[in-house]
């Protein structure tokens, strides 16, 4: 490199930082900067002439890098969630990967990341219907109003939630999809969770299926399957019981649901979906009373708990046989 060009890097060196230019603004700017220098080169230079070519390059590159920022699209804004239930320390990380606790948030928009801790977790009522949950220890970028990245942690969606809880859209779910570092998770109508960790993708099915198109492999998970992503490795496909402890924490952040006016069954339904259970009757006579029985109030508990508060003033009784819940009548 000459001296004439080293002189001219280090000139440039002194801007402040700014958005990175394109390159062919860049190299436009370095020849108009080259071409001033050479032209004061012959002589003897003041130092208020170089004072001047300073600023001059300065506020060449600037000028270039404005232009930059000012033609690149806009990115809109907008809410693409709405909080339902959350516990636990949340955080939003920041652009210096800084986290700042809120324990007001009701909106979620794009361009968010939101931490949940060690403690926490997060019920959202997704803005193009239906259910999402946030495990512990989970952190999810926002995308847009159909995509969220999961970093790490635990995702649960729902797409046909019952329509119990306020402010949930049922019915006509827009796509909805999980990018990660190690594949694309999809679904095409159904309750899905998946975990990333360990470097490694995770994608267990309790109803429907699931799209996952992995870096890799493409995959498509059933009902009852769980899938695990692991590097160049062809998919690991385990059976996995819809219900049980690895779905704990989905209960954990369900909703608070409106029960005033509705039918016991409609409640049964409810807690079904929510534990991964059928729900089925001793015989007709029971199936009618829980159909004609009305419950009052609000529910806030997990759904476990409130099958066993509300099933004592149903005059029915109830157990668990392998996945379903069997209701029988109290006498």
């Amino acid at each position: 490199m000459s001296d004439i060009d080293e002189s001219l890097e280090q000139l440039l060196g002194k801007a402040s930082p700014r958005p990175v230019p394109d390159s062919a603004d860049v190299a436009t700017a370095r020849e108009a900067v080259r071409r001033e220098w050479h032209a004061v080169s012959g002589g003897n230079r003041s130092r208020k002439r170089m004072l001047a070519l300073a600023v001059a390059a300065t506020v060449l590159i600037s000028a270039f890098s404005l232009f930059n920022v000012l033609r690149m699209p806009d990115v809109d804004i907008v809410p693409v969630a709405s909080i339902q239930k959350s516990f636990g320390s949340i955080y939003l990380l920041g652009d210096q990967s800084e986290l700042t606790r809120v324990d007001d948030l009701s909106t979620i928009h794009t361009g968010q990341i939101i931490v949940t801790g060690d403690d926490a977790g997060i019920a959202l009522a997704w803005g193009n219907g239906g259910s999402v949950r946030l495990d512990s220890n989970t952190v999810v970028e926002f995308r847009n109003g159909s995509t969220v990245f999961l970093r790490s942690g635990q995702i649960y969606f729902d797409s046909m939630p019952v329509g119990l809880v306020t402010g949930l859209t049922v019915g006509g779910v827009g796509s909805f999809e999980i990018e990660t570092d190690y594949g694309v998770v999809s679904h095409t109508g159904t309750q899905f969770m998946t975990q990333v960790e360990s470097e490694e993708l995770r994608v267990s099915v309790r109803e429907g299926r699931v799209d996952v198109a992995g870096h890799y492999y493409p995959h498509v998970v059933s009902r009852g399957e769980q899938v695990l992503f692991s590097g160049r490795q062809r998919p690991v496909v385990l059976r996995m019981s819809t219900y049980g402890d690895a779905w704990a924490w989905v209960g954990l952040t369900a909703p608070a649901v409106d029960v005033d006016g509705q039918s016991v069954h409609a409640f049964l339904r409810w807690v079904g979906r929510e534990l991964g259970m059928s729900v089925e009757y001793q015989d007709d006579t029971v199936e009618r009373v829980a159909h004609d029985a009305d419950l009052a109030g609000r529910v806030d508990t997990e759904p476990a708990e409130a099958l066993r508060q509300r099933m004592l003033t149903a005059a029915l009784d109830w157990r668990f046989v392998e996945g379903v819940i069997y209701v029988s009548n109290s006498h």
